[in-house]
């Protein structure tokens, strides 16, 4: 099953200690990223199982993950929390988001290289992208992060995509 929400031990453990937490508020974690930036940052993107996630949510939900980390202790570096939406140009983490957003442009960040592209298939094992340099099927199991892809599309398509 794919599973692109987080990649690094680190992330895996925060995906793990807060995935029922989510759930039980009817919330979807998309992706999850431990990173050092200045100092260390911790994004969570998150979606509403059913309707929208609105900012002050995001900003409720803050202080409730930062108190289930510090109890968990998971990381014992300090770092700086940001929750938000999924939002227009969203991660695609699962095979339901890559079938769902079919036909759309995406970036495509694996081990070795980053590539762009329509979104024109995708199985259990790889996916498919079209640009003007031809056709690539990608590996998944190479894949670390793919990514709707605003640039060069038409108004119209990320209006659709809002609506997805």
């Amino acid at each position: 099953m794919l599973n692109l929400i987080a990649n690094t031990s680190t992330e895996k453990k925060i995906y793990a200690a807060l995935k029922s937490f989510f759930f039980d508020k009817g919330l979807r974690i998309v992706k999850i990223q431990f990173q050092k930036v200045k100092d260390h940052k911790l994004s969570i993107f998150l979606d509403r199982i059913n309707g929208k996630l609105t900012v002050d949510e995001c900003a409720d939900i803050s202080r409730e993950v930062k108190s289930l980390l510090d109890i968990e202790g998971i990381t014992k570096i300090s770092f700086r929390l940001e929750i938000s939406s999924a939002g227009i140009d969203r991660y695609l983490s699962s095979l339901d988001d890559l079938k769902k957003y079919r036909n759309f442009n995406v970036r495509v960040k694996s081990e070795n290289n980053t590539s762009r592209g329509r979104l024109i298939n995708n199985g259990p094992d790889s996916l498919t992208l079209s640009n003007k340099n031809g056709v690539t099927d990608i590996s998944l199991s190479s894949v670390l992060d793919v990514k709707l892809d605003l640039q060069g599309m038409s108004l119209e398509n990320i209006k659709e995509m809002e609506f997805k």
